[in-house]
């Protein structure tokens, strides 16, 4: 009865999870045409001596800072999505957690590249982080742990 009521509760907490990544899936589908666009509506309009403004630069990077998150949040999407339809824990749900997390660990290396270009190249104003290696090696962690839970819950089903 315990491990119904786990279940139960691990399905419904999805369920609400899911919803806000499905929130953020459709703020990403909205940042990225406006990043975008403000790129390049100003390799359009202006003449060339302006093209390599550091707006440009700025909206050029954030649109494809944009792209990661959305790559991470659909990932992390899919996962719960998995959860939510009560397929727990297995290779292919595993699967999404450790793929969010790499690719967690490269939206943090890009967004170094392109705060370390903004500084030295435009004298932009932005400050890297180490929390995107943080939660990006946590999630590739757990994602770890639950396969080798995995296998040796395999494991003593075939011996028992």
């Amino acid at each position: 009865m315990k491990n119904f009521q786990n279940k139960a509760k691990i399905v419904k907490v999805s369920k609400i999870i899911r919803t806000i990544l499905f929130a953020g899936l459709v703020s990403w589908m909205v940042l990225i045409p406006a990043f975008l666009a403000g790129f390049l509506i100003p390799i359009i309009a202006l003449p060339k001596e302006k093209l390599y403004s550091s707006m440009t630069f700025t909206m050029g990077g954030m649109a494809l800072l944009a792209s990661f998150g959305l790559i991470v949040n659909l990932k992390l999407f899919r996962f719960f999505d998995r959860l939510k339809n009560g397929h727990l824990f297995d290779a292919q749900t595993v699967g999404y957690l450790g793929a969010a997390g790499k690719w967690w660990i490269a939206l943090w290396l890009y967004q170094g590249l392109f705060y370390g270009l903004g500084q030295e190249y435009y004298q932009l104003k932005m400050a890297w982080d180490s929390g995107g290696l943080f939660a990006g090696l946590i999630l590739i962690f757990v994602a770890w742990l639950l396969k080798e839970a995995q296998e040796l819950q395999e494991e003593q089903e075939l011996t028992v």
